[in-house]
């Protein structure tokens, strides 16, 4: 292998793992953004450093680059053909309104094309200050670091897993920055590369950094002493250190470790007009850990609707229902693009039209399509639902010795992790085995639940300890919690009894507000204090039965015993849905209403809830937005000083060469030997101008720097006319400076 042939591997080496450490910048993008399509990203990087490495002219490299960000951007967010012209009108309009919000200060109101603009050209940029960094100044160490503190604070706040992330940085750092280390010596020591060099230097160095990651990974690792920074960061964020750091009361989407305390918060998410109360769902989960929920919603199929229409069945065709309508109108300034519905929902009817639809699993439904992506949260939209009225006779006819069915049908709902505690199961069968129903054994683990040995709490909530089950703490240790250590444990009881049960979470029906303009309805206030967790359970022939064993909560649900026919309550929230709000007295029943709205709103006052968990990883992903247009600046501004040996001649070149005075020959010298030494070539002490020449024409295979330099020993030493070999010299020194 000839010496130019060994010096382009070393370079593919160096381009190739400087890829594969800004590739790692991209994997956990999905786990704390909304960000989607980052294969176009990944193939954008490797597109433009392929370029790098092959020297492909400017002119080439740039329409290419920029070609393939506006191929992207059309495939992502536009429809149609990509050579039709009209999306480019589109497109420099969509850029033009959103300049004008970074102007004004309003970059929360970026649209996600923009911010994906935004990105690639962050990227662009990024590459070539990598290219920079590594090529000329043979330098990476900084980026390395860059690197593992930005894995490591998405480990900390977000669900992303860096275990293997972290080793893939330390191979790819430790062998870039061993090769160029290599590099530095042979430029300072003026000796010449060779194959076998190069083999003695990296075989040696292959094997000790397979050794350093192999001990990484077997060694030990002990459990973190910090297991949850984030409300300690917003509080020192926010100053309000009253709330002794924690989380705020609130909607949020990753439920995998609950328990904790959490403070009131009183910002509105939504109102909504309608006669009669109902859970608002955002979403069901299926798997229980041992410390939270999750659920596999890449494994549900997308159920899209028809026009309005939301063809989805929650309950049997025989299950007596009544059709209800609620307008929803959400708080502009709610992050959250979901449908916020009451079970049994048939019809949504969007203010401004955007194709929804639900996933299976999860049963969250959202904006699809090209057209919801820029959907920040749906505004204004009319609901229509089936509510239901379940008969509990007929409830109670559903025995247990259908569980080999469910299991079939339901096995997920009947899921409980190989960890859960033995005593979880005893208890579980202690409290249903005199009950030879479906419907009796779940009012029994409700009715415990709200019986006097456990107590509504959000302040002194335990988090559990790596050994301990989240259930098992709170059945048997602390008794106290919140909506989640509720609805949870209950899930986990009907499990361990057979029954299949579900986690279900979102807000309950807010605060009564007065009535709506023509009178004609209720309206109520929905803020994150109303964030909420509650029980469904499958009732084979029935359909998903809504339970509520949260103490301080009225379940919404109508339960009623259905006798000659006549309704008889059988719950307490049937009660209050049964009043008679439309017959000759309207005053006096809008009086009642009011008076139970009242009520109601005093017992969710004296027992808010929320999904606190979930709103540690809002505050990550608030804090990564943050973290993103920092980074942006950083790199933006990082991008600007390593660069300068490219743009800096350029302003140097334009404000000197055209000078005459006699001071300018030595401004302009030092100049160069500036921007000779950003460039790797620095003067060392003791050493000569003419000596500091011949190396400097040594790398540029010229004569041009010694020839400068003698003049410039003449206007010097000798007090020549400065002015005059300044005018000779101007030509020699602009081609230096500007020379790459």
């Amino acid at each position: 292998m000839s010496k130019e042939q060994n010096g382009r591997v070393s370079l593919l080496i160096f381009y190739v793992l400087t890829f594969l450490l800004l590739w790692e910048w991209l994997r956990p993008l999905q786990y704390f953004t909304d960000t989607g399509h980052t294969v176009f990203f990944i193939v954008f990087i490797a597109i433009v450093f392929l370029m790098t490495f092959f020297k492909v002219p400017w002119f080439i490299r740039f329409p290419v680059s920029l070609g393939f960000i506006l191929f992207a951007l059309h495939w992502i967010f536009y429809e149609g053909s990509l050579l039709q012209p009209s999306w480019l009108g589109m497109l420099a309009g969509e850029v033009n309104r959103n300049l004008s919000y970074i102007f004004s200060g309003m970059w929360r109101d970026m649209s996600p094309l923009f911010r994906t603009l935004l990105f690639f050209v962050l990227l662009w940029l990024l590459v070539y200050l990598l290219h920079y960094w590594v090529i000329y100044q043979r330098r990476i160490f900084f980026f390395f670091i860059m690197t593992v503190v930005y894995i490591t604070v998405i480990d900390t706040f977000t669900p992303f897993d860096a275990s293997h992330a972290i080793i893939r940085i330390v191979v790819f750092g430790f062998l870039l920055l061993g090769m160029l280390f290599l590099e530095r010596i042979k430029e300072s020591e003026r000796f010449k590369a060779s194959p076998s060099l190069f083999a003695k230097w990296f075989a040696p160095l292959m094997l000790l950094t397979a050794a350093a990651a192999a001990i990484g990974i077997a060694a030990p690792k002990a459990d973190p002493i910090w297991p949850d920074p984030v409300p300690f960061l917003k509080t020192a964020a926010t100053g309000d250190f009253s709330s002794g750091g924690k989380a705020k009361v609130g909607y949020g989407t990753n439920d995998e470790s609950l328990g904790g305390p959490f403070t009131q918060d009183d910002t509105r998410v939504f109102s909504w007009q309608g006669n009669e109360r109902s859970y608002f769902r955002v979403e069901t989960k299926s798997y229980y850990t041992g410390k939270g929920w999750t659920e596999d919603e890449k494994a549900g199929a997308s159920i899209n609707l028809d026009d309005t229409r939301l063809n989805y069945a929650w309950y049997e065709a025989g299950v007596k229902t009544e059709t209800r309508k609620v307008k929803v109108d959400i708080n502009p300034s709610y992050r959250y693009h979901h449908v916020l519905y009451p079970i049994g929902t048939t019809d949504i009817l969007l203010d401004n039209f955007v194709p929804l639809a639900m996933n299976s699993r999860t049963e969250r439904i959202i904006p699809v399509g090209k057209m919801g992506v820029d959907v920040k949260n749906l505004g204004s939209y009319t609901v229509t639902y089936q509510s239901p009225v379940f008969d509990v006779n007929k409830l109670q006819r559903i025995s247990t010795d259908t569980e080999g069915e469910w299991s079939k049908n339901h096995q997920k709902y009947l899921q409980l992790p190989d960890s859960l505690p033995e005593r979880v199961k005893r208890l579980a069968h202690d409290l249903t085995k005199d009950r030879d129903n479906v419907y009796d054994k779940a009012k029994a683990i409700e009715d415990y639940l709200g019986s006097s040995e456990f107590s509504y709490e959000t302040k002194d909530v335990a988090v559990p300890k790596n050994d301990q089950d989240y259930v098992d703490q709170f059945l048997f240790e602390t008794k106290i919690g919140y909506c989640d250590n509720f609805s949870t444990a209950m899930i986990v009881l009907l499990r361990s009894a057979g029954v299949p049960a579900r986690w279900v979470k979102g807000y309950t029906s807010g605060q009564y507000a007065g009535t709506s303009q023509d009178r004609d309805h209720n309206v109520y206030e929905v803020t994150n204090n109303n964030a909420h967790s509650w029980v469904e359970v499958y009732f084979k022939g029935q359909g998903w039965v809504t339970f509520e064993p949260t103490k301080g909560f009225i379940n919404p649900e109508q339960l009623v015993e259905q006798s000659s026919g006549q309704h008889n309550d059988a719950s307490s929230g049937a009660a209050e849905k049964e009043q008679d709000h439309s017959g000759d007295r309207p005053e006096q029943a809008a009086k009642e209403e009011h008076k139970n709205d009242q009520k109601q709103a005093l017992d969710q006052k004296q027992g808010r809830q929320t999904d606190a968990a979930a709103e540690r990883w809002d505050a990550g992903s608030a804090l990564s937005y943050g973290g993103l247009v920092l980074l942006i600046l950083l790199v933006a501004g990082a991008s600007l000083y390593f660069t300068r040996a490219g743009w800096l001649p350029m302003l140097i070149a334009a404000r000197l060469k055209k000078r005459r005075d006699d001071a300018v020959f030595f401004k302009a010298y030092d100049g160069l030997l500036r921007q000779l030494k950003r460039k790797g070539m620095k003067k060392e002490a003791g050493e000569t101008l003419r000596e500091f020449a011949e190396k400097v024409d040594e790398r540029y295979k010229t004569d041009d720097m010694t020839r400068l330099t003698l003049r410039y020993e003449r206007a010097l030493y000798r007090k020549e006319n400065a002015r005059e070999l300044w005018n000779e010299s101007v030509e020699l020194w602009e081609n230096l400076i500007k020379r790459r």
